[in-house]
This record gives structure tokens, sequence and C-alpha cells, in this order.
């Protein structure tokens, strides 16, 4: 009588923790079996917000319509762009004589949080921006040095599904809806200007690293912003070869590991004619939005969108898009 009672029991427990289990797995979205489900340092912090901004990321120097191409940075005929001037210290910078040339893949991964991941159309690009080597920006006017260090990279979507019955799958490979691939030069350090100058001009202390910026806007998803910190990149190689290239000491670094690109791999490699060159992948966590548009790219960017992340206290004309949302200031500024 009491060994039946202890088995219903058992009996009873087991199918309650079944229970909750299923009732956890549907709130997570439904995902298939071995989707993973994006952690909470790649989900926004808080209410709905139309641009998913994350850590330091800023669209300041962003200027649209790119030209579509993979490659980002080509290297100037110019030796006054080519010199790469990095920031060990955030009051002094280093010129170097040769470029480092830099190819990066990135694997765009769903957090979305409906039934399934929405997939992006055929034509979607990655806007892809960063300072040349010298670190100073392109101009951000219409017509004016377009494709310098700027580029709309096309994605190559992902057409592979799987079903729960599946095994033996990465967890990645259910996530991916596409990957991006494209070449360039590592971004010198800005200064206090922000690399908002004329080539001629040049820009102060303090210095901050050279990052390479990202911008994603496809229905299904909340816009991304994003950069990849070239000091962050520099803790990847070891330092017999990196010799600290990229390394900004005594400054505050913050990890594109928090911030929804997560950094996969960074392989130094032997090119021609330069001392080092790297590689580098990623993955771009994408977080699902189930509204049907998300507006002009004024709506994105401009007004209360960005006040997002660690930059809050910043005013934002540092972290919108001048051409986009303060043209008139470039009746005053050369930029």
């Amino acid at each position: 009588m009491v060994a039946a009672s202890v088995t219903t029991f058992l009996c009873s427990l087991v199918v309650l923790v079944m229970g909750e289990t299923s009732d956890n797995t549907a709130d997570s979205g439904n995902l298939p079996a071995h989707q993973k489900v994006c952690d909470s340092r790649f989900l926004p912090n808080g209410g709905d917000t139309s641009l998913y901004v994350g850590g330091e990321a800023t669209a300041q120097a962003y200027k649209p319509n790119a030209p579509i191409k993979t490659s980002v940075c080509d290297e100037s005929s110019s030796s006054e762009y080519n010199v790469h001037k990095v920031a060990h210290w955030s009051f002094w910078r280093s010129d170097y004589k040769d470029s480092v040339p830099i190819f990066i893949k990135g694997n765009l991964l769903s957090c979305h949080s409906g039934d399934a991941a929405a997939a992006i159309g055929n034509e979607a690009t990655l806007e892809v921006w960063q300072p040349r080597p010298n670190g100073t920006y392109s101009s951000i006017r219409p017509g004016i040095e377009e494709g310098d260090c700027r580029a709309s990279v096309p994605i190559t979507t992902t057409t592979k599904y799987y079903s729960d019955n599946d095994s033996n799958i990465a967890t990645d490979d259910i996530n991916r809806i596409g990957t991006v691939e494209f070449e360039t030069f590592a971004p010198g350090s800005i200064g206090i200007l922000n690399g908002l100058v004329p080539s001629s001009s040049r820009d102060y202390l303090p210095y901050k690293p050279g990052a390479i910026h990202m911008f994603l806007n496809v229905e299904g998803y909340h816009p991304f912003l994003r950069e990849l910190s070239l000091s962050e990149l520099n803790d990847w190689i070891p330092a017999k070869i990196s010799k600290g290239r990229f390394k900004l000491s005594g400054g505050k670094s913050f990890s594109s590991n928090s911030d929804g690109i997560e950094i996969l791999s960074v392989t130094p490699k032997s090119r021609p004619g330069y001392e080092l060159a790297i590689e580098v992948e990623i993955n771009l966590f994408l977080v699902g939005n189930d509204k049907e548009a998300h507006g002009t790219i004024g709506d994105i960017f401009c007004s209360h969108n960005l006040q997002r992340g660690r930059l809050n206290w910043i005013p934002l004309f540092f972290k919108e898009p001048i051409s986009v949302c303060s043209a008139a200031y470039m009746d005053f500024f050369a930029l």
C-alpha cells in the first residue's frame, strides 16, 4: 500500500515537472527543441525600442545610401590616408606606415521572439562604415567621397530549415538566417572631434580605439546598430604577432561580446606587402520585432530612438547621424 502511494506520488511529480518544462518552452516562443535562445546579453534591456543599440555604438558619422560592394575601405593612392594612426594611450597616437587588411565574416543569428525566425529578403544589405586608417571619416555630405570607407554589403540569406527531428545540428545553424563577408583596412583611432574633420585637419586627444560600425534594417527585426572595437580584437591575437598594434591602454574599453556582437575567432594571416593581416569571424544577434514597418531612416535614428546604451549622458548630437538628423550643421562645418 505504501509502495503504491509512493509510486503514485512520484508519477504525479514527473508529470508536474514535465508540464512546467513544456510551459517554459512555450514562453520562449515555441522555438524548435534545439534552437538556441539568445541570452539576456543580446536582448533589449527594457521596453520595446525601434532601434536596438548596444554598448558604445554611435551613428554620428553615418551616411545613407552607401554603394553596394564587399570592400569597405580600399587602399588609397594618397599616402596621407594610408598612414595608420593608432592610440595606445588616450593622450597619444602612434603612426604606422603600413595599413592592416582585415577580412570579416559575420553570421546573422535570429533571436526572434515569435514562433519562428523571420526570413530576410535576398536584397538585404549590412551598412558598414569606419574611419580611414588615418582616423578621419570621409565626408558625410551627399555626393562627396561616396563609398570612401563606406559600403552596403550584400547578405547571403540562409534558406535551409530544420525540423525538430533533425539531430547533431549545431545550434548556430538553427539560428543562422544569413551571412555577410567583407574586407577592409583597420580604422585609425579618433579623437575628441570623433574623426569628423577635413582630411587636411587633425583630431585632438583624448583618443579612443578605431571601430567598424554596422547597421542593419530589415523587416521582422529591430534595426541593429553595433560597432567592433579594434582594441578588443588585439586581445585575440598572440602578443608576439600583434605587438600591441591596436591596444588602447589606460582608457575605458567595453566588450562587444555583451552588446550583440560575439567574436568567434581572430586569425593572423600572411598577405604580401603587409606586416600583419587578420581574419575575423563574428556573430551578429538580431532581435525580433513583430511591427510591420520601421519608417524612414529619420524615424529610426532621430529624436528619442537613440536614447539607449551607455551613452545616455551624451547629447543626442553625438549619437544621431548628423547627415540625417542635423543636416543644417553641415552649412557651418566642413564635414
